[in-house]
């Protein structure tokens, strides 16, 4: 063969070889799906999703029309790092460095819940589920899940107490595990080792003193009352007393199903270990979710020789506090009446 020849057939190959690139690149960063009727295509970017996830997703959602060219194409613009969790709308018929680009600087739909101080377990999963339309019956499970119980910390069967009150921002379609896990986080994230060594030195666990915070939580909400019955509660435990608290009958109720939204007379004779009326010390774990106000009361407690609170029945949520027995039951039989006159 002649050296013509040679070159002519160099340059050729050449050619192809320059065409095979481009069209690799086109594959690679610029070739589209048809667009159909759908402007527009959701895509939810779970957390810890891998690169092939997202790009089977994309390409199950028609935004892509190659998988294998849309993790190239990511790998080469180095954003294997820029697509986060969260829910995007992404318009069809892109490109895959435009869709890379869309995900890379789309804002992820997010949504604030607030949950509110002394809420139960059951009434917070009731508002999450609805908000973030989440499975009530999954997160409900989650509540004796293993590794998060091992989160939350020493002395906890059960995560009532530890969904920790907060205005949170979830992304949209969080999954059932992810919400739980952050709220049981942010609750033990606002529990210092100061606060841990305090429980002990008053014969409490972590548990224990969420307990016993829950009941606070339940009784007042008051920032000025918070303390004192604190102070009361922990006077009736040095003193081997029953605790007397009405909100854990109504947590009794709930949980055996009978709560109709009134204390009787028969509820007090109930074997329950949360009758506080029946059985002495701390029920066996928290009524509800306390914040933290209402956890440092129950670390700190007033110095008092109280014993026992009445409401008042003013519409201020103030309460009386009695030393005595007799003291109590007077003020009890004058507040009931201030009740009947009004």
């Amino acid at each position: 063969m002649s050296l013509q020849n040679i070159l002519q057939s160099l340059r050729t190959f050449l050619i192809i070889l320059t065409l095979l690139g481009i069209t690799t690149l086109y594959i690679i960063f610029d070739a589209r799906p048809a667009k159909g009727n759908v402007e527009a295509s959701e895509i939810i970017i779970r957390e810890g999703s891998s690169l092939s996830l997202i790009a089977n997703q994309l390409h199950d959602a028609g935004i892509i029309s190659s998988p294998a060219a849309f993790k190239m194409a990511a790998r080469l613009l180095q954003r294997t790092r820029s697509i986060y969790p969260g829910s995007y709308v992404v318009a069809t018929g892109l490109s895959n460095s435009e869709v890379i680009a869309a995900l890379a600087h789309a804002r992820a739909v997010e949504i604030n819940i607030t949950i509110a101080e002394g809420l139960r377990s059951d009434e917070i999963i009731g508002l999450l589920s609805q908000r973030l339309k989440l499975d009530s019956l999954k997160m409900a499970t989650l509540l004796t899940d293993s590794t998060l119980l091992t989160i939350a910390g020493d002395g906890f069967s059960h995560l009532e107490g530890t969904l920790f009150p907060e205005t949170y921002r979830f992304l949209e379609n969080s999954d059932e595990r992810m919400v739980i896990r952050k709220l049981v986080k942010h609750f033990r994230d606002s529990i210092n080792p100061e606060m841990i060594e305090q429980a002990k030195s008053l014969g409490f666990n972590l548990q224990q003193l969420i307990t016993l915070a829950s009941l606070v939580e339940k009784e007042t909400a008051r920032e000025d009352e918070r303390r004192r019955v604190s102070s009361v509660y922990h006077n009736r435990i040095k003193k081997n007393m029953l605790l007397g608290c009405d909100p854990t009958i109504v947590y009794m109720l709930v949980r055996r199903g009978e709560w109709n939204g009134n204390i009787q007379r028969k509820h007090f004779s109930i074997k329950d270990p949360y009758n506080s009326y029946l059985y002495r010390g701390l029920p066996p774990g928290p009524i509800a979710n306390p914040g933290l106000a209402s956890i440092n009361a129950a670390l700190d407690p007033e110095e008092t020789e109280y014993l026992y609170f009445v409401g008042k029945n003013d519409g201020t949520g103030a309460h009386d506090f009695s030393k005595t027995l007799r003291e109590h039951n007077n003020k009890v039989n004058r507040y009931q009446r201030r009740s009947s006159t009004q």
